[in-house]
């Protein structure tokens, strides 16, 4: 249902262009290749003991390492190839001009293209910038093109993301971590066929993946058991709601779309990242990581935009 009646002032929307250069400098690949290095040689340790000489494990490493290189550098040159696509999608909707103070002020805090811009950076660009008032309206700023529809005095009932939904993506990691954890579970009951080299020879290789799922384990388990975390998009506001163990009354985080609240939406390549801030407190939605990407990041612009009314939400319960 749509109305006439705007309840609020819109919040000041402003863009800033991606920053000039490559996406991913080879300062940010060079970590990894030397990650692979100290990785490798720490493969190489625990694979010894597995059977084979050194010079055919110094074979394999070394065919590891070319690997590894190769994909590092095609990666990066697809990356670049993709940003340079966005930089000039960007120029194309909006321009490049970078004259404006506040679009000036702001590209100080956006300096490399691969890093989310922190909230703090971003209020103390708004502060620097000449005629930024915080005061009047809320604030979004985006770094890249975010396609910022048209939404008017939209009325919606209030949308709810689960704590399963806002962590989807990484539970990948259970499933791929699954694989190693089995096998290392059958070599220890002696269910291994012969044939199958023991854990104790690829365990290093499979470190990572590991790492990987008892981190998102970890989280899960403390967004849907220990600290269940949902979203709650209304018009003209979005708030956070966690629950403590056992507790029936959730602690609510509210950032509506008044003075003194500020959005930063990023768009880096794929990842969307949209920061809240409100007086002392700040949570970050990461949409690349949640079930449905593209309607979550519709919902929430809905929410951030609406001028209609905000109904009554309960403290108590989820739904409004």
């Amino acid at each position: 249902m749509n109305e006439n009646v705007t309840t609020r002032p819109a919040p000041h929307v402003v863009c800033v262009p991606p920053p000039d250069g490559p996406g991913l400098p080879i300062e940010r690949v060079r970590g990894p290749l030397v990650a692979c290095l100290i990785g490798g040689g720490l493969c190489f340790m625990l694979v010894v003991g597995g059977g084979g000489t050194v010079w055919q494990w110094l074979l394999i490493m070394a065919v590891i390492y070319v690997g590894v290189a190769i994909v590092v550098v095609v990666h990066r040159a697809l990356v670049n190839r993709a940003y340079r696509v966005q930089q000039q999608t960007f120029r194309e909707k909006r321009g490049n001009d970078r004259s404006d103070p506040l679009i000036a002020a702001l590209c100080q805090a956006w300096p490399t293209p691969d890093r989310v811009p922190t909230i703090d950076a971003v209020r103390a660009a708004l502060r620097a910038a000449p005629g930024a008032d915080t005061t009047e309206r809320a604030w979004i700023v985006c770094f890249g093109e975010a396609d910022v529809p048209e939404v008017g005095a939209l009325h919606f009932e209030p949308e709810i993301v689960t704590p399963t939904g806002a962590v989807w993506r990484q539970l990948i990691w259970l499933a791929i971590a699954g694989v190693p954890a089995t096998w290392c579970l059958l070599d220890v009951l002696h269910l291994l066929p012969g044939w199958i080299p023991p854990t104790r020879s690829f365990i290093g290789c499979f470190a990572y993946f590991l790492t990987a799922g008892i981190m998102a384990l970890a989280i899960w388990v403390w967004r849907g058991m220990i600290r269940p975390t949902y979203l709650r998009l209304a018009p003209g506001i979005i708030q956070v709601l966690q629950y403590r163990f056992r507790a029936d009354k959730p602690t609510i985080r509210s950032y509506p779309m008044e003075p003194g609240t500020l959005a930063v939406f990023t768009r880096i390549r794929k990842r969307q990242i949209l920061a809240l801030s409100r007086s002392e407190q700040s949570d970050t939605l990461a949409f690349s990581q949640m079930r449905h990407t593209q309607l979550r990041v519709d919902q929430t612009w809905r929410a951030l935009l609406s001028s209609a009314s905000t109904p009554p939400l309960s403290t108590d319960e989820l739904l409004g």
